[in-house]
């Protein structure tokens, strides 16, 4: 460029240009050779700004040009700043100028199919919504050489802006009229819509945001099994040069990748809302079951201890059964209220300071009976010296409880071992060996997912809601520690709960 031509006059070439001085620092680049790289180029900027791979050997040609004036070309590869923007092959001429050196180049690119399957990739890994429609947004804009993107979708007779970036940020979470907009056209039309300059075409959403200035503006559909799930739209500043036929094929298969990963999102957004509607179910009965429950508890004490009456030595068997019925009836609806407590993230860590051999005595205080029922011995070896943590000892001991719980409900016979050690001088460690059922390997992968027991009969010969395991993984992730388990079938298991000593 000369000091008499306009810079407008460069920057609507399809060819990149771009002057040196004599130092080789970059005096101007146009527009097409910004979008090349991804990126402004700042003025007095090296050179090897512009030269991508290989730059040093390119450098030394524009030097010799600059001593002999004879014109070199250079095969230039421009690797983009994202990984799912495309690679640049430019074939430059450079010339010597008046002042310095003046680079034309063409550009070409790899195959456009690369930086699509990382963009599905990218978009494969986001599960919230509102991130895929940002991550939509700002891939667009990239690809597309714009200066903002947006997804709009369609609700009755409006249209709404549910997501957008750059130039489109400010008109993010606005509806306007459907009929006459762009967003209607493209989803009648199934098909990439463009518009020329959107500042002067007096569509609805410019009415609702009139200090929207977007020059030209192209819009696809976002289909996905044979539904229309909106629009994306990637605009440009008024007065900037139109779309290319490369930019829009570039749009429409974007299009085709992003959609999926939406309706993925979609779908995944209505399981969870149905999680959350069981959960909340489950919390309803839960609570309504457990004051009958209560009162059926204190009737039965009332009964046992004779206080209306004297009681046969039958009777009393009977009252004994109903109160281990109800007891545990209670368990499965406070494991319940455990989990939907969980699911919602209402669960809070209330740190105290304990001694470990109190955490680990309480735990297996409250499984003994149920393991002397079964003539089953539960034997703990503790560390010599006092071992003291600080962390939530109501989770702890329900953690401890319900690996102890299920150490005695699979074992029919010999002895459940507990083993405490404090695990790299921070942790501390509870093993739990039972010479039980034992696990598959095959199962091991089942067994802490919600409602699940390593078979089907297990359930019904030792009952239970299948949430212990689950419940237990979570309280010891939030109390910042962990499960371990190795289990051999007929053999037994041992499961280890590592928790930090201190949080």
């Amino acid at each position: 460029m000369t000091s008499h031509v306009p810079a407008a006059l460069f920057d609507a070439l399809d060819t990149g240009v771009a002057l040196l001085d004599h130092q080789l620092k970059v005096k101007y680049a146009n527009k097409r050779w910004q979008e090349w790289l991804g990126s402004d180029i700042p003025d007095n900027a090296p050179v090897s700004k512009l030269l991508g791979d290989d730059a040093a050997f390119h450098e030394i040609e524009l030097r010799a040009l600059l001593a002999d004036g004879e014109p070199r070309s250079l095969a230039i590869v421009l690797h983009p700043a994202h990984a799912d923007s495309l690679t640049w092959r430019l074939s430059t001429v450079a010339h010597r100028a008046p002042d310095g050196i003046l680079l034309e180049a063409t550009g070409s690119t790899d195959d456009a199919q690369a930086p699509m399957h990382d963009i599905a990739r990218r978009l494969a890994e986001v599960s919230d919504m509102s991130e895929v429609l940002r991550t939509l947004c700002d891939v667009a804009t990239r690809q597309c050489s714009g200066t903002g993107a947006a997804v709009l979708r369609v609700i009755a007779s409006q249209g709404e802006v549910v997501a957008a970036a750059g130039d489109l940020a400010i008109a993010r979470g606005r509806t306007f009229a459907l009929e006459g907009s762009l967003l209607q056209e493209a989803v009648l039309g199934l098909d990439v819509i463009r518009e020329s300059n959107y500042s002067e075409s007096d569509r609805p959403l410019l009415k609702v945001v009139p200090e929207l200035e977007l020059g030209p503006m192209i819009v696809a559909p976002l289909r996905a099994h044979g539904e229309t799930l909106g629009v994306i739209a990637v605009a440009r500043g008024v007065g900037e040069r139109a779309f290319r036929h490369a930019e829009i094929d570039r749009l429409r298969l974007l299009s085709d990748h992003a959609a999926l990963a939406v309706h993925k999102s979609l779908l995944l957004m209505q399981a969870q809302s149905a999680d959350r509607a069981k959960g909340r179910f489950l919390a309803t009965m839960s609570h309504e079951l457990r004051t009958p429950l209560t009162a059926l508890a204190g009737y039965n004490e009332l009964l046992a201890d004779q206080v209306i009456g004297p009681l046969s030595e039958p009777q009393l068997d009977i009252l004994e059964r109903m109160r281990s019925v109800t007891i545990h009836l209670s368990a499965m609806i406070e494991e319940i209220l455990a989990y939907t407590s969980l699911e919602e993230g209402r669960e809070v860590v209330r740190p105290t300071e304990f001694l470990a051999a109190d955490l680990v005595n309480a735990a297996i205080a409250v499984v003994q009976p149920l393991a002397e029922h079964k003539n089953l011995c539960i034997t703990a070896i503790l560390p010599s010296e006092h071992v003291r943590m600080t962390s939530d000892i109501d989770k702890s001991r329900q953690i401890l409880v319900n690996l102890l719980g299920n150490a005695v409900k699979f074992t029919d016979k010999g002895t459940i071992a507990v083993r405490v050690s404090v695990h790299g001088g921070s942790a501390l460690r509870v093993d739990i060996r039972d010479p039980g059922i034992g696990i598959a390997d095959e199962e091991l992968s089942r067994l802490f997912r919600p409602f699940a027991q390593v078979d089907t009969g297990l359930t019904r010969r030792h009952g239970g809601t299948g949430l212990g395991l689950y419940i237990s993984r979570r309280l010891a992730t939030l109390l910042k520690g962990h499960l371990e388990v190795q289990s051999q079938v007929n053999v037994g298991s041992t499961f280890t709960v590592v928790l930090p000593l201190t949080i």
